[in-house]
């Protein structure tokens, strides 16, 4: 199955993107970028030498997508910045879809597998750090959002089908794991994903409870939980991926209980061709996964059926969202 990119022109950040597809392989659209001066990750690898690894052909993963036509396209919600399956009310089972820097917590639950949908706001103390929520995971019952700069914070359900914030928002380590600023947005290592699994019902604990994911590096930094906080591995060194250059977008572990539970998986934005991996922890070896995008992916979420939401944040009114029925997690 060829993936195919199903929107062609769209507007990134302050830069209109014009893309064309050329006989719509898997590979998708790529954005034409390029850069004189090569950069280099935390662990010393040359950025150009990731982004020139990443137009090599990865090995296809197993996993066979189709569209769902059933999920509203666009969602009528401005700039989808991050997803994951919630319960914010017992039995309920919800995508949650948050919007980033200037929508003060916005937040949309749609009801799985066929809606309704319903508007919320997660109360954000911005004070202590800004409203640029990038990427979101649920934990042991609890949501947690991540910032650009390396703000953290954790919500629990309400009682209400809403969330309540628990404590301040707080770093997920010394500089340079987090900004200096909290205030400020896209600094330091950029963080746009958040990806945690359940560990309660393993008997051999991981190191790393999930991963965050770093734009400017294309790294996934291992999280450790201590004392309910989250925060940065200072002695696992991070996981560099063959990706575009500013192109990580996300991160994701399926939903606990779910086929998809213990699998990592990573997708990029319009640099790296909107294209969906899942990762080899021990090697960061990437496998492709063949299913259609947006032309560029922010969030992604694996539900416990499974299934597959990809959503892009082109800083409007609306959301690109495709909804993909997977197997062979």
């Amino acid at each position: 199955m060829s993936r195919q990119v199903l929107v062609l022109a769209s507007t990134f950040g302050a830069v209109t993107l014009t893309l064309t597809l050329t006989g719509c392989t898997k590979h998708g659209a790529h954005a034409g970028t390029s850069s004189s001066t090569p950069a280099t990750t935390s662990t010393g690898a040359n950025v150009e030498d990731a982004t020139a690894t990443a137009r090599t052909i990865p090995k296809t993963a197993k996993v066979a997508c189709t569209v769902d036509p059933r999920f509203p396209s666009p969602l009528k919600f401005p700039e989808a910045s991050a997803a994951a399956e919630v319960e914010l009310t017992p039995g309920v089972r919800e995508i949650l879809v948050v919007s980033d820097s200037g929508e003060h917590g916005a937040a949309l639950a749609w009801k799985i597998p066929d809606g309704p949908s319903r508007r919320l706001t997660l109360p954000l103390d911005e004070t202590a750090a800004n409203d640029d929520i990038e990427a979101i995971a649920w934990q042991g019952g609890h949501l947690f959002t991540l910032t650009s700069s390396g703000a953290v914070r954790r919500f629990s359900p309400d009682g209400k089908g809403g969330l309540a914030r628990d404590g301040a928002a707080y770093r997920l380590g010394d500089p340079p794991a987090a900004c200096p600023d909290l205030q400020k947005v896209n600094c330091g290592r950029n963080y746009e994903g958040l990806c945690l699994r359940e560990t309660a019902a393993l008997e051999v604990k991981p190191r790393c409870v999930g991963y965050a994911a770093s734009k400017k590096e294309g790294a996934l930094y291992c999280i450790v939980m201590n004392d309910n906080k989250l925060s940065i591995d200072t002695i696992r060194k991070p996981i560099v991926l063959a990706v575009g250059k500013h192109s990580l977008a996300d991160c994701a572990f399926g939903t606990s209980g779910g086929p998809a539970q213990s699998t990592l998986v990573v997708t990029t934005n319009v640099y790296g061709g909107s294209e969906s991996f899942v990762v080899e922890e021990a090697t960061g070896a990437l496998s492709t996964i063949d299913v259609n995008t947006t032309p560029s992916n922010e969030a992604i979420a694996i539900d416990r059926d499974g299934t597959l939401y990809q959503f892009m944040d082109d800083n409007g009114d609306e959301s690109l969202a495709l909804r993909m029925t997977c197997t062979g997690w």
